[in-house]
């Protein structure tokens, strides 16, 4: 694993989240944090690197993607900015047809934060083809060419497992489509996961171009009655293994969790989940908290990462309103990374992170004064904001249309007014360049 103790952009990441850049370089180390930018990324002049798990603010990744039957990749590419305008802080391709990998490299270009793929579409979507070692290894290194910062491997099923969940009590199995082509792909070649099997030789590759590995999870319960089951456990216990390998191998991982979860099961599985995993840090799908939310799941899901968040949930999915039925527009993707936000800064309220504290409170002093501009700065999507107080005619002083001259704000005398404070809006804040790294050989180790 490279050395981060002198990575001036570590260290500035460091700065945004208020950690000991030392502490933080020990949790790394540890697998308590993963600190996502590849070996390609290190010298994009506008890439801002992301940190997630232990103490960091929680994080929203925006997922995209080609469907089974879409080819347009400059559809996706020209849509992005209306999702990069509701600010991910990183992006995960799920296209489930050959044009991922060229489709990962226009992204690259243009997204500005850490990208993820999952490459289980592109080695398994032919199951009648079997793949050996160097192919498959081969392959696997193509897909993250383009300069793929995270990785979803869908490592957490084998024979044993896949017999399991044919034989179990589930109302669904799985609802993992690249758990599906894995199944697939075992029976019809009767095989060990590849995934598995050729796992130091993912290590490597993944050690070697600085990426860092998502375990991605098979057994996310796809009904809330299906929660916290024996198969579940069964899965963690072996992405436990496989991260422990992962680990010594100088490699970052994340784990992947979620799914459908009652409310009141969050706080007893999320927990108990993240602590079998050795304090990895968790990225959910979900948890959705509810089965029957049609039109309604980026709603359900919203409710899921305002309580998994507070029991061990780092990195959250734009799951949008028509989830389990329809391939999501860019604008549906926006709005579902917008709600997540929404949940997101309550979480941050709750730690008691200082800047999102006097976040809160300058909005609510400049609302009490009904300074609109003021207030403007301070919302959680100034833009927004901005559109909707010049809609409704709002001007400084001026009280909303709802109290019109009622406005408590200026019938309800305070003796001792607080002053609005502008917000101060600099921009992305560009990291510094790091040093070119020098190749290892086995004479600079000497």
């Amino acid at each position: 694993m490279f050395d981060l103790a002198t990575d001036s952009q570590f260290i500035a990441t460091c700065q945004t989240e208020g950690l000991d850049s030392a502490v933080a370089a020990r949790r790394v180390q540890s697998g308590t944090l993963v600190f996502l930018r590849s070996q390609a990324s290190r010298h994009m002049t506008e890439f801002r690197p992301l940190l997630v798990g232990e103490d960091t603010r929680r994080k929203i990744t925006a997922l995209i993607g080609l469907g089974p039957r879409d080819t347009d990749r400059q559809a996706i590419v020209d849509r992005m900015a209306v999702i990069l305008a509701a600010t991910p802080d990183a992006v995960m391709d799920l296209t489930t047809n050959p044009e991922g990998v060229a489709l990962r490299a226009d992204l690259k270009e243009v997204v500005g934060v850490p990208l993820g793929a999952c490459l289980t579409y592109d080695l398994f979507a032919n199951p009648r083809k079997k793949l050996g070692r160097n192919e498959f290894l081969e392959r696997f290194e193509l897909g993250l060419a383009p300069g793929v910062d995270f990785v979803l491997i869908h490592a957490g099923i084998n024979p044993a497992l896949a017999e399991m969940s044919e034989k179990s009590a589930r109302i669904m199995p799985t609802t993992s489509r690249g758990g599906g082509l894995i199944a697939r792909y075992m029976r019809t070649h009767d095989c060990d996961n590849p995934l598995i099997e050729y796992f130091d030789g993912i290590i490597d590759i993944c050690n070697r171009l600085e990426v860092v590995l998502d375990l991605g999870d098979i057994f996310r319960p796809g009904a809330t009655a299906d929660a916290g089951d024996e198969l579940k456990w069964r899965e963690i216990q072996l992405l436990a293994e496989l991260r422990k390998d992962a680990l010594c191998g100088g490699v970052q991982v994340l784990c992947e969790s979620g799914g459908h979860i009652p409310l009141h099961r969050i706080p007893e599985l999320i927990p108990a989940y993240k602590e079998a995993l050795g304090g990895a840090p968790l990225w959910l799908a979900g948890p959705m908290v509810i089965d029957n939310g049609v039109t309604l799941d980026d709603t359900v899901n919203v409710l899921g990462v305002a309580t998994a968040g507070q029991c061990g949930g780092d990195m959250f999915a734009s799951i949008t309103h028509n989830e389990h039925y329809a391939m999501p527009t860019a604008p549906d993707t926006a709005t579902s990374v917008r709600m997540v936000r929404v949940a997101i800064s309550a979480l941050e309220l709750v730690r008691g992170w200082e800047p999102e504290v006097a976040k809160q409170r300058a909005i609510s002093v400049a609302r009490r004064a009904n300074d609109w501009d003021i207030q403007q700065g301070h919302a959680l999507y100034p833009g927004l904001a901005g559109n909707v107080f010049i809609e409704h005619g709002l001007r400084k002083g001026a009280p909303c249309t709802i109290c019109g001259a009622l406005c408590p704000h200026i019938t309800a005398k305070k003796e001792h007014e607080e002053m609005p404070v502008a917000a101060v809006h600099s921009g992305p804040v560009l990291l510094p360049m790091p040093a070119p790294v020098l190749a290892v050989t086995a004479e600079t180790e000497a």
